[in-house]
C-alpha cells in the first residue's frame, strides 16, 4: 500500500515537473488589408458639355460617354473647335483636377482640342485618372479638299491642296498637303452624283496611321447603303494574310467649302514598298532575271489600259506595272500567263513538280479566293480588279483584292445574289483548280484553320463599324437621301440604315454556313 503511495507521488510530481517546461505559443494572425471603403472609390458619374455653359461653341447639351478610364465626347458640328468648353461634371467621392488644377464643375475651362487627363482624388488620397477626348461632327477624321477649279473627268488632274483633321483618332504629322485631285473608277463615276476620287499627293505622306504614300484613293460606296462591305472584306483579307491587303480608314470629305459625305479612303492599287511590296521594273529591264519581274497585272474586261493581251482561254490581262512595259517584258508576262494556263489544263496539271505548282503560289490564290467567296464578289469572276503579281524570280500570286460595293448579296442581276452555291470558285482557272485533290484538301484544311477565328470574325467587324459610323451614316444620308429608293444595282430598298447592315450580315450568315457544308464533304 506505502508502495502505491511513493508510486502515485512520484507520478503527479513528475507531470508537475513537466508543465513547468511547456511553452504555449499564441499563434500569430496574419495582418489584414481592410477593404477599401466606400469613401475611396472615386469615379465620374456624369459628365456632359452644356450648351447653356458654351455659348457659340454647342447648340446643344452633350453627354459625354464614360468607359471604364476613358471619357469621350462627339459635338455634332462641322466646325473646328477653336475655344475652350466648360466641362460639367459629377463624380463619387472625389475632387477633380488638371495638372494639379482644381476643375470646377460648370465653371472651368478647358482647351480641349487635344485630350487631357482628369485626376479624381478621394480624402484619404486615392486617385484615380481618366482621359478625356472631344471629337467634332460625326467623331470620324475630316479631309477638306480645295481644288483650283471643279473636278470632272478621270484622266485629268486638278491642283489643289488637302487639310486633314484627325479628329483626335489618329497621329497625323502632315496635316497640310499639296495634290492632284481627278476622279476614278467606272461605272460608279458615270452613273452616281457621289464620285469616287483620286489623290497624288506632291510628297510622300503617311495618312491617319496608314503608311506613307503619294497615291490615295477616295471610295463613295454610293451603292453600298451599309457603307461598310469594302472596309469589311478588306479587313477579312488582312486577317488571314492575303496578299498586300489593302489598309482603309472612314473619313468625312469636304470639297471647297461643300459636305460631300461618308469615304473610305485606302491606298491605290500599285507597286510599291508599303502597297504591293515587289520589285518595280525599268525599261532596262530587258533579259536575265530583271526581266522575270516585278508585274502587276489585272484581269480586266473593259481592257483599258495601254499595254494588254488575251490568253487561250479568253481571258484579258492588262499591265499595270511597269506601266511602260518594252516589248521583251510583254513578250515575257504575256508568255508566263499562258503558260501557267496551260499547265493547268494539261493533263499532268496536278503534278507537284511539273503542273501548275511550277507557275503559281498556291496559298496566296487560296486566300484572295475565301475572301472573294465568303462575300460572293460579283465582279471577281473573271470580270475586273481581279489583280495578279509576279515578283522577280518568284511564281504568280494574288492580290491585292478591291472592290466590294457589289458583294453579300448586293445585286440584282446575277447569281451573286444568293447566298448559296459557288461563285469564285466557277472562274476560268479556279473551277480547274478545284479538280485537283490535293487542291481541295489544303482549301479544307485553310477553311478550318481560318473558320473560328478571321471568318467569325466578320460579324464582329459589322456590328463594330455600324456602330462607328452611326453619326456618319446619319449625315452621309442627309446628304444622300437613298435609303429608300433603289440605286443600281440594289437587291433591296429597305429604307433605313440597320436594315441594310441587318442584311448583309444574314446574306453572311447563310453563306458562310452553306460554305461550311460543302466544305465538310471536301
Amino acid at each position: 500500500m506505502i508502495k502505491k503511495y511513493l508510486l502515485f507521488i512520484i507520478f503527479f510530481a513528475a507531470i508537475a515537473g513537466c508543465k513547468k517546461e511547456v511553452t504555449i505559443k499564441t499563434p500569430v494572425t496574419p495582418p489584414v488589408t481592410p477593404p477599401v471603403a466606400a469613401a475611396d472609390s472615386v469615379f465620374f458619374t456624369s459628365v456632359k458639355l452644356e450648351a447653356k455653359k458654351n455659348p457659340g461653341v454647342i447648340t446643344k447639351d452633350v453627354v459625354c460617354n464614360i468607359t471604364k478610364d476613358q471619357v469621350t465626347a462627339v459635338i455634332p458640328q462641322m466646325e473646328k473647335l477653336t475655344k475652350k468648353l466648360v466641362v460639367t461634371f459629377t463624380t463619387k467621392n472625389s475632387t477633380v483636377t488638371k495638372n494639379d488644377t482644381i476643375q470646377v464643375s460648370g465653371t472651368t475651362a478647358v482647351d480641349l482640342r487635344k485630350p487631357v487627363t482628369y485626376t479624381l482624388t478621394s480624402a484619404r488620397g486615392t486617385t484615380r485618372n481618366y482621359t478625356f477626348s472631344v471629337k467634332m461632327f460625326t467623331g470620324l477624321p475630316v479631309l477638306y479638299l480645295t481644288t483650283d477649279g471643279p473636278v470632272v473627268s478621270k484622266d485629268n488632274y486638278v491642283n489643289g491642296s488637302l487639310v486633314v483633321d484627325a479628329n483626335n483618332s489618329f497621329v497625323q504629322e502632315k496635316t497640310d498637303i499639296a495634290l492632284k485631285i481627278k476622279g476614278r473608277g467606272n461605272s460608279t463615276w458615270s452613273n452616281f452624283p457621289k464620285k469616287p476620287y483620286r489623290l497624288k499627293f506632291s510628297d510622300k505622306a503617311a495618312m491617319l496611321g496608314m503608311p506613307a504614300a503619294k497615291n490615295w484613293v477616295l471610295l463613295a460606296n454610293y451603292d453600298d447603303k451599309t457603307l461598310l462591305r469594302t472596309r469589311i472584306a478588306f479587313e477579312f483579307a488582312r486577317r488571314i494574310g492575303s496578299d498586300y491587303a489593302p489598309e482603309s480608314r472612314f473619313v468625312e470629305v469636304v470639297m471647297n467649302g461643300k459636305f460631300l459625305g461618308n469615304y473610305l479612303l485606302t491606298s491605290q492599287v500599285e507597286v510599291h514598298e508599303n502597297r504591293v511590296n515587289i520589285t518595280e521594273m525599268t525599261d532596262n529591264d530587258n533579259s536575265g532575271d530583271a526581266l522575270t519581274g516585278g508585274y502587276l497585272l489585272e484581269l480586266d474586261q473593259r481592257k483599258d489600259e495601254k499595254f494588254w493581251f488575251v490568253t487561250k482561254k479568253g481571258l484579258p490581262f492588262t499591265l499595270k506595272s511597269p506601266e511602260e512595259t518594252t516589248p521583251a517584258q510583254l513578250k515575257y508576262i504575256q508568255n508566263y500567263m499562258q503558260a501557267t494556263e496551260d499547265a493547268l489544263f494539261a493533263n499532268n496539271a496536278n503534278d507537284p513538280v511539273n503542273g501548275y505548282a511550277k507557275y503559281i503560289d498556291v496559298e496566296s490564290f487560296m486566300n484572295w479566293f475565301f475572301v472573294e467567296e465568303v462575300v460572293k464578289n460579283q465582279d471577281a469572276r473573271d470580270f475586273s480588279s481581279i489583280f495578279y503579281y509576279k515578283n522577280r524570280k518568284g511564281k504568280l500570286g494574288m492580290g491585292p483584292v478591291w472592290d466590294f460595293d457589289l458583294s453579300a448579296g448586293n445585286v440584282d442581276y446575277s447569281v451573286s445574289k444568293e447566298p448559296n452555291n459557288w461563285y469564285i470558285r466557277d472562274a476560268t482557272w479556279m473551277i480547274r483548280l478545284f479538280k485537283d485533290v490535293a487542291f481541295r484538301s489544303k482549301v479544307k484544311k485553310r477553311w478550318n484553320e481560318i473558320r473560328g477565328t478571321a471568318v467569325e470574325a466578320i460579324f464582329k467587324d459589322i456590328d463594330e463599324n455600324a456602330a462607328y459610323l452611326k453619326l456618319s451614316q446619319q449625315q452621309n444620308f442627309t446628304k444622300w437621301p437613298i435609303l429608300d429608293k433603289y440605286v443600281w444595282p440594289n437587291a433591296v430598298v429597305l429604307g433605313n440604315y440597320d436594315l441594310e447592315v441587318a442584311y448583309a450580315k444574314n446574306f453572311l450568315t447563310q453563306r458562310i454556313a452553306w460554305i461550311d457544308a460543302e466544305i465538310a464533304n471536301y
